[in-house]
């Protein structure tokens, strides 16, 4: 089997492998998230909803440390260079083992001296900080037990890394549910939360060492001078743009804790954010393969191919992004209803904000899948910096005389303007020698077709009223696919991109 046809094997396989555990990841989640509202009430929702992006913004430390090792594995391990590895996981672990101890430090300060100004509850504070600290323990045990992973991904096999994830979370998740519903306790939970993240590393960690058994020890092992000053150099930008994709993702949690004044609240806005997360984890997975066929590809350094990968890639992606959005929109209301009963339905331009952010998400992956494949992030660092500082500025100011709303558009604005738009013009510039006009045009044309798709889609929808909420949901769902779906043949068809897609499929089904 050629190089070509390996890279793309894989590539399709890991995607196939994500799809599929983001679905049951999206279902488990799901599942969690009723019973945690119905056995233990919408203060404890609010609650975890809130531990979930305090933790995600004090792992701002981690700042893609993973994904820096990852692009300093590609090339030892196409060259099967061992010492090389070595050293490069040596260092990486040594790393981590410093993340873990300075991650339960600065948890701790935010437990004793700022969990009260974050959190507005009738639940006493002792058990609050008491629960935080055990939630924070999922994360430490990831950084004690994770580095050896990272190699999956440097060989494109993030299916095996992703398979078992998914094995643990369907056993583990299982259990949290159990627990929940028979001994009533949250704590229960959490501890069973510690054991997913350990289990599911630790299996990884041996997998990795069965095909790599000089990995087992590190005994006599030495990062030199030059493996750090590289690996720090791309930590560097790396961290940048990680404080910026963690503000986006966190920030808004926290910002409706602050400034709405009630942890029920922060839960009812956590209910639509599982669902988004859900289909931002769905996408990443075809992130990810993307990022680790590019990563292959970039060692060769053939840019007219690795652009018309990239394009295709952001074809598909984009495609799948405009159907997922017009579900979101059209299903989103009748399924809080359906799972949580009305009073956990946010008003209707809230929820199209929420919406707007999705597709942005979305539609910024492909080339955010390039610079983590290229190791591009120090060409657009500054401007992170300023999205960082710029979303949280706007979104505690417009939050404070807008409500919600204010804090999403305060958000939405900067990533839209910098990661976005800004991001995709240097990654084209230096990954592919394109101009920033070319990337503006795909742009448009991208937004335009996602415009009159979503709409189409999303008014076709809307006419469906049957009185079952259930029933509803799952009307609209088949009817906003079906009709994005055809609205997006008809205005792809003279694209080269679907033609390629389009010629492949005709090619396959004339064989069989």
């Amino acid at each position: 089997m050629s190089k070509e046809h390996t890279r793309t094997y894989n590539t399709i396989a890991n995607t196939l492998f994500g799809v599929v555990a983001a679905a049951i990841t999206i279902i488990l989640n799901f599942v969690v998230r009723v019973v945690l509202v119905r056995e233990l009430g919408e203060e404890i929702n609010g609650l975890h909803n809130l531990f979930q992006s305090v933790a995600n913004m004090i792992a701002l430390m981690e700042a893609e440390i993973s994904t820096a090792m990852v692009i300093h594995l590609y090339k030892p391990i196409k060259e099967k260079n061992k010492d090389k590895i070595k050293e490069v996981m040596f260092f990486y672990r040594n790393t981590y083992v410093l993340l873990a101890i300075t991650f339960t430090f600065v948890c701790a300060v935010v437990d004793v001296f700022f969990m009260d100004k974050l959190v507005t509850t009738t639940i006493e504070m002792s058990k609050v900080r008491v629960l935080f600290v055990v939630f924070s323990l999922s994360f430490i045990t990831k950084y004690l037990t994770y580095h050896k992973r990272s190699i999956l991904y440097a060989e494109q096999k993030n299916r095996v890394s992703v398979g078992v994830n998914t094995v643990c979370e369907l056993i583990f998740r299982t259990a949290e549910i159990v627990s929940v519903i028979v001994f009533h306790e949250y704590m229960i939970f959490l501890i069973l939360m510690i054991c997913e993240a350990a289990t599911s590393n630790l299996i990884c960690s041996r997998y990795v060492e069965k095909y790599h058994p000089y990995l087992k020890s590190y005994r006599g092992v030495k990062a030199s001078k030059a493996t750090k000053t590289a690996i720090v150099d791309t930590i560097k930008p790396l961290f940048v743009t990680k404080i910026a994709g963690t503000v986006q993702q966190s920030a808004r949690s926290i910002l409706v804790s602050i400034l709405l004044g009630n942890i029920s609240i922060v839960g009812y806005f956590g209910n639509y954010q599982l669902v988004s997360n859900a289909m931002m984890n769905l996408f990443s997975q075809m992130g990810g393969a993307v990022t680790s066929s590019f990563g292959n590809l970039a060692v060769e350094n053939e840019k007219a191919r690795m652009y018309v990968t990239y394009r295709k890639a952001a074809f598909l992606m984009n495609s799948i992004a405009v159907v997922l959005c017009a579900g979101f929109i059209s299903c989103i209301q009748p399924f809080i209803r359906f799972a949580f009963g009305d009073s956990f339905v946010l008003p209707y331009m809230s929820m199209i904000l929420i919406s707007v952010e999705l597709i942005v998400y979305l539609f910024a992956m492909p080339i955010i899948s390039v610079q983590n494949a290229m190791g591009l992030h120090r060409k657009d660092r500054n401007q992170m910096v300023a999205q960082a500082i710029i979303a949280v500025t706007m979104g505690y100011l417009l939050g404070r005389f807008y409500g919600m709303n204010g804090i999403l558009i305060g958000l939405i604005v900067p990533y839209v303007i910098f990661t976005y738009i800004n991001k995709g013009i240097v990654v084209s510039k230096f990954a592919f020698e394109k101009k920033a006009t070319a990337f503006l045009k795909q742009v448009l044309v991208d937004i335009v077709k996602a415009g009159v798709v979503i709409t189409g889609a999303v008014i076709v929808a809307s006419i469906i009223s049957t009185g079952s909420l259930m029933l509803d949901f799952l009307l609209k769902g088949v009817c906003s696919v079906g009709i994005s779906l055809v609205l997006l043949v008809i205005l792809s068809w003279e694209n080269e991109y679907f033609r390629l897609f389009y010629d492949a499929i005709k090619r396959k089904v004339g064989r069989k």
